[in-house]
């Protein structure tokens, strides 16, 4: 992985070389969701490099995506909390596919649970970026969580209007570096407050980078998985 160790976002050109695969197929992986890109400058795009790894490592050629909803159905009911969006059953089949899925199939599945973006934003106001979202991973205090060593960057999730109206207020700005914040945004809802269930931050964590965080992510959601089955 000659590009991944020092960026976070890569050209299409580096991500088709990564991936083996053509650019109009990057490109096509971008419009289906699967892969994460920014455009810069009006013209070219930058992908992010997360989301090249991320599919590289965890495609299934047996193991569809799942739709934002039930991925994050299946991560709230991993967590052991409710999903009361989803009905009875379509919540029967999440807990027998539950009972039988692995670690790395289920950060497959649930890639589309939200979309990701990276912003700079001035240190003055990283305080009131974590104070407005669900934060995730092991953003601040929960890195303990996960035996992890805190960093600067805030990672968590918000609703896409609610994302706009921050992003604005704040003056954020996509794509530049050094990255400050990652907000995963969602058309799709579920209400709460707090930080984010520990099987979705497991998932987030999974999809790092950071060798530590993404092994991290993987033995919790391998934790996880073992209590569910039990």
């Amino acid at each position: 992985m000659v590009y991944f160790a020092e960026k976070n976002w890569i050209t299409s050109s580096q991500a088709a070389h990564e991936l083996g695969l053509s650019k109009s197929r990057v490109l096509a992986l971008r419009e289906s969701g699967d892969l994460i890109a920014t455009s810069v400058g009006g013209r070219s795009l930058l992908f992010d490099a997360a989301s090249v790894w991320s599919f590289k490592q965890y495609a299934r050629k047996s193991a569809r995506p799942y739709s934002p909803r039930i991925a994050m159905a299946t991560l709230y009911l991993l967590s052991g909390q409710s999903a009361p969006w989803i009905n009875r059953q379509e919540q029967y089949r999440l807990h027998k596919r539950l009972e039988t899925v692995d670690a790395p199939t289920l950060v497959w599945q649930t890639r589309r649970r939200a979309q990701l973006h990276e912003y700079w934003v001035r240190d003055a106001f990283l305080e009131q970026v974590a104070s407005e979202l669900r934060i995730s991973a092991a953003s601040g205090e929960l890195a303990e969580n996960f035996e992890l060593v805190p960093t600067s960057v805030i990672e968590g999730y918000a609703s896409v209007e609610q994302a706009k109206l921050l992003v604005e207020r704040l003056r954020m700005k996509e794509g530049a570096s050094p990255a400050k914040v990652r907000l995963r945004t969602a058309a799709y809802w579920p209400e709460g407050e707090g930080p984010m269930p520990v099987a979705v931050r497991a998932v987030d964590l999974a999809e790092s980078l950071n060798p530590r965080e993404r092994r991290a992510g993987e033995q919790r959601l391998v934790d996880l998985l073992a209590g569910y089955k039990n």
